[in-house]
């Protein structure tokens, strides 16, 4: 959050919201929780706190682990509207996941990632930095599992005759790819290629800790010092680059109208139609978005003089030397009964006068 012009406290409830809510959420609908203004902000925000659910320095896993493959439709406007078949990569993302079972029938931590092929090489690597040694993994009958590194190896074939579905034979990573895809669906609407991976590490970051939402805030935050700040260059890339290799692309989403007073002012200044185009954006009125004012804001409203004072707690002048000598207490007049003489009690007065 540094150099951040949001609230400090809308940051807090943005990481509170992220790491205890069981769904996610998403910038639009977090926009509208906190009251900010622009959705670009409310995205950077989100993916700020998202970088900061993966531990760096987490453990593998061990045991007994089911591993499988899967792919999450995404068609580009260049792939064929039926998209690939089999293992093809036309109009897919493919994922790789890994759960543990304990006491051979609850899921653990598990692991999720994309990968650009399925391959034996990506597969075995997936698997050496993932697990560790000595663990037993159960798969199907795919040959690039086979002989994994200082791994036990089960496999299952589901090709055979009369053989059990997969969702049956390897029934937690298939309720994890089921999960994700629904997730996926219901909260963000579908994934976006660019992006894939860091969505795959919230999902990874609320189902291992879907039975711990109490630890879920500190592990954000810590996480959040650890990783260190990030910027919105870093999280997009850069997007000059991708506008130029998709130029056609972006030019036919822009406004018609628009379009062509950005062309003729490009030809005028002998400048590129992008930078024409960001001129004449910040020339013209700015939409105003209807969500600028929720109805119900999540934070209460500041106490009156809040808004204006923001210095830090500033300390009582303290006492002068003979005051502190003489044992008088700064939050108690002098004079009262505590920094008064003791008066001799019964007992003393006998325990005196007996001696």
């Amino acid at each position: 959050m540094h150099g951040t012009h949001l609230p400090l406290r809308k940051w807090f409830l943005a990481a509170y919201l992220m790491a205890t809510h069981s769904n996610g959420m998403s910038a639009l609908q977090l926009q509208a929780k906190l009251g900010i203004v622009s959705y670009k902000a409310a995205w950077l925000l989100l993916h700020k706190l998202r970088r900061a659910m993966v531990n760096p320095e987490r453990r593998p896993l061990s045991g007994v682990v089911e591993m499988d493959e899967t792919n999450v439709p995404y068609r580009k406007k260049t792939d064929p509207v039926t998209g690939g078949q089999g293992r093809s990569r036309i109009g897919k993302m493919v994922l790789v996941g890994a759960v543990e079972i304990v006491d051979k029938h609850y899921p653990g931590r598990m692991r999720l990632q994309r990968v650009q092929v399925a391959d034996r090489e990506t597969l075995q690597r997936f698997i050496a930095q993932n697990t560790v040694r000595g663990t037993q993994i159960i798969t199907d009958g795919y040959s690039a599992y086979e002989r994994p590194p200082e791994r036990k190896h089960k496999a299952h074939n589901l090709s055979a005759k009369n053989a059990m579905p997969a969702h049956i034979v390897l029934k937690w990573v298939h309720r994890i790819f089921s999960n994700f895809k629904r997730w996926a669906m219901g909260t963000y609407h579908g994934l976006r290629e660019k992006h894939v991976d860091i969505y795959c590490n919230e999902f990874v970051f609320r189902w291992n800790r879907r039975r711990s939402f109490q630890t879920s805030i500190d592990t954000l935050l810590c996480l959040g010092q650890k990783i260190g700040p990030i910027t919105w260059r870093g999280i997009v890339g850069d997007t000059r680059k991708w506008k130029q290799e998709h130029r056609t692309q972006v030019l036919k989403m822009v406004d018609p109208k628009r379009l062509k007073r950005a062309q003729e002012y490009a030809f005028e200044n002998g400048m590129d139609i992008f930078d024409a185009l960001d001129d004449i954006r910040r020339d013209e009125e700015r939409h105003k978005y209807f969500r600028r004012e929720p109805m119900r804001p999540a934070l209460p409203p500041r106490r009156p003089g809040e808004e204006h004072n923001t210095r830090r707690y500033i300390h009582p002048p303290s006492l002068a030397p003979a005051e502190i000598a003489a044992g008088y207490l700064r939050h108690i007049p002098v004079g009262s009964k505590l920094t008064s003489p003791r008066l001799k009690s019964p007992v003393d007065g006998r325990a005196k006068a007996s001696a």
